[in-house]
């Protein structure tokens, strides 16, 4: 299927400094846009999503971001558990 155009109406804007998947946004290779979105394939042309980046050192700095937000999370719910 090629791109309808409807991906410009739905794209999420760039913050520079952020990573998009660490967001939780998948990008369309076919549209070139990133997306909000629970499916698997695009809203606009169907293809397929990507959920990670394609470059083993973005890949990397996501899993980091991952984890510290992992790590976190769990802090505070033994911060949590403490006080009850």
């Amino acid at each position: 299927m090629v791109c309808r155009n409807i991906c410009e109406r739905l794209y999420s804007k760039i913050i520079v400094g952020r990573s998009s998947y660490a967001l939780g946004r998948k990008y369309c290779r076919r549209c070139e846009v990133y997306f909000c979105h629970d499916g698997v394939s695009c809203p606009c042309c169907g293809m397929a999503l990507r959920m990670s980046p394609a470059s083993k050192k973005d890949k990397e700095r996501l899993r980091q971001i991952q984890l510290r937000r992992e790590e976190e999370q769990d802090r505070i719910i033994r911060i949590i558990k403490r006080t009850k």
